[in-house]
């Protein structure tokens, strides 16, 4: 159960050079997989820092133009870049004056755009009356609304006609131009 945090752990304090958790440190005292696994991960650290400066030494050197930072020779002193381990700043949690600030400035935004946006007048006496007017106008629609229906019914069953009779005259030309036969053959006879 405690076995792939602890791995984690490992891995993170060869990488970082942090102090092993205490709970991590006891796992490996008492699991041999994970014993086995700092073993191994402490002796490749060590084989690859031993490494490090042989292969540094094989590079060539380049002149980025860092010469103010580098020193008087142009170069960084390799030989101490590699036995320093690589630093790394702590992640930074959310500070409170930021937030409040950012929290402040939402809801200033807010309120101005809430406060400039023009608001819809009342509506007056007349705008009354005639909303009641339509609302009574929708009111008697049905019986108008079969008269409506039976317009768009008639446009569409005259549409449907003429496209039957399209079909019809596309299939009797194709059929007077191709002259096609179909006929009923009879049954292969019986051996």
């Amino acid at each position: 159960m405690w076995c792939k945090p602890s791995r984690w752990m490992v891995s993170r304090s060869e990488d970082t050079g942090r102090k092993l958790p205490g709970f991590a440190g006891r796992h490996i005292g008492r699991c041999r997989a994970c014993g086995e696994f700092a073993r191994s991960s402490a002796a490749l650290a060590s084989r690859l820092r031993g490494e490090r400066a042989a292969w540094l030494a094989g590079v060539p050197d380049f002149s980025l133009g860092f010469e103010s930072d580098a020193g008087p020779a142009g170069t960084v002193g390799r030989a101490a870049a590699a036995d320093k381990p690589a630093s790394r700043r702590p992640r930074l949690g959310l500070r409170p004056l930021p937030v409040a600030a950012a929290v402040l400035v939402v809801a200033a935004a807010a309120l101005v755009l809430f406060r400039s946006a023009p608001r819809a007048p009342a509506p007056t006496a007349q705008g009354r009356a005639a909303a009641r007017a339509a609302i009574a106008d929708l009111r008697s629609a049905p019986a108008r609304l079969q008269g409506v229906l039976g317009e768009a019914e008639s446009s569409l069953e005259r549409e449907r006609r003429v496209l039957e009779q399209s079909v019809t005259s596309a299939f009797e030309y194709l059929q007077t131009r191709l002259n096609i036969r179909i006929e009923r053959k009879e049954a292969p006879k019986p051996l």
